[in-house]
């Protein structure tokens, strides 16, 4: 069986962890040493240095080590499906595509010595091959929603939609924090820029279809009793309420919907008037609703305005909306994966007995 490596780094300290968790997914793995030496970690601390040249004038000093890559013994396809798989569920646990492109694939390794070695000296250690290796912080949380997925093609799909949807477009999560109030452009008169907020949404929005939480109205069976007031026909919702609760999701878990700046969006949800504790009214007026009602205003924005023919209305969709349609994907995605608010620690604490034996 040939073997293939992912130019994902780890910490050493992590590979362990790592590799019980490649188990429960009936992964076959082991680790050797980052050949780029890209990275240098301690027990606490991370160095990486941006350009192959300088490892001519660095050198690993006392207490660091080098990081640890992934060995899959596999076939082809399979170690480039879970190394894509890796990568995408760790833009969702981040939020945020990070500057460098991610690996698009594996490499094999040569069972030759002496080729794999001049392979590790002379092409990973020079610039274009060196920037590849790319270690994050986050990346054994996505190792665990990757191995939670791993059996599920229809959850699979969903990460790597929204992960589209986050290169397609998206803003950091820091930047919505409330006390930035809004900071960016709510619309633009670039047509090219309509595109890509409506891609962006299409993408998140049918990861959320792929995980089964469709809200599944028709023309027979309406999501409202009535024309004038949204009124959710049970029906309708109950059914959606008892998808999410089979998934292990409280369906009455409330988010919060974020709305900043001038009243100037789409006006998707003036049924529910819930402001968030921290909401001004003007700068800031974020409001919390219910789980299956932030599912519903991302269809609404799918179906009304970006899945179809564009109309006027489409020019008042921006940043915001993405990050909403975002956010309700991502938190679904975590959340089935039973890994929403889960971080390392609680990683290391759910596999100690594993750890330890």
């Amino acid at each position: 069986m040939p073997e293939f490596c992912s130019f994902l780094v780890f910490r050493p300290n992590e590979i362990e962890l790592i590799h019980k968790m490649c188990a429960e997914a009936g992964w076959r793995s082991r680790d050797i040493e980052d050949p780029s030496t890209r990275y240098r970690f301690t027990e606490n601390t991370r160095s990486q240095l941006a350009q192959a040249s300088a490892l001519e004038d660095i050198e690993i000093v006392g207490g660091q080590q080098y990081g640890r890559l992934l060995v899959l013994d596999c076939e082809e396809e399979e170690a480039d499906n879970i190394s894509q798989l890796i990568w995408a569920a760790n833009l969702i646990v981040e939020g945020f595509p990070p500057e460098q492109s991610p690996p698009s694939c594996a490499f094999p390794l040569s069972d030759d010595g002496i080729k794999r070695r001049e392979v590790f000296q002379y092409v990973f250690r020079t610039n274009g091959y060196f920037q590849r290796f790319i270690h994050r912080e986050t990346m054994p949380v996505a190792v665990a929603v990757a191995v939670r997925a791993w059996p599920d093609r229809k959850l699979i799909y969903a990460i790597h939609k929204l992960a589209q949807s986050y290169q397609t477009e998206s803003v950091t999560p820091g930047s919505m924090h409330p006390r930035n109030g809004r900071i960016f452009e709510k619309h633009t008169n670039d047509f090219q820029s309509h595109v890509g907020t409506s891609i962006a949404i299409n993408l998140a929005y049918s990861a959320i279809e792929e995980l089964g939480f469709a809200i599944g109205a028709h023309t027979n069976k309406p999501r409202s009793l009535s024309k004038n007031d949204f009124i959710w026909n049970p029906e309708v919702l109950e059914p959606l309420r008892e998808r999410l609760d089979r998934a292990g999701i409280d369906p009455d878990r409330t988010v919060d919907w974020v709305a900043r700046g001038d009243k100037t969006e789409v006006e998707i949800y003036e049924m529910l008037d819930e402001p968030t504790e921290y909401a001004d009214g003007q700068e800031v007026r974020d409001r919390r609703v219910k789980l299956y009602d932030a599912i519903n205003f991302c269809e609404y924005l799918r179906n009304r305005m970006t899945a179809h023919a564009f109309s006027g209305n489409t020019a008042r969709l921006g940043p915001y909306e993405v990050y909403n349609t975002q956010q309700v994907a991502r938190f679904l995605i975590l959340a089935k994966s039973e890994l929403w608010g889960v971080w390392l620690e609680d990683l290391h604490e759910r596999y100690r007995a594993t750890l330890a034996s």
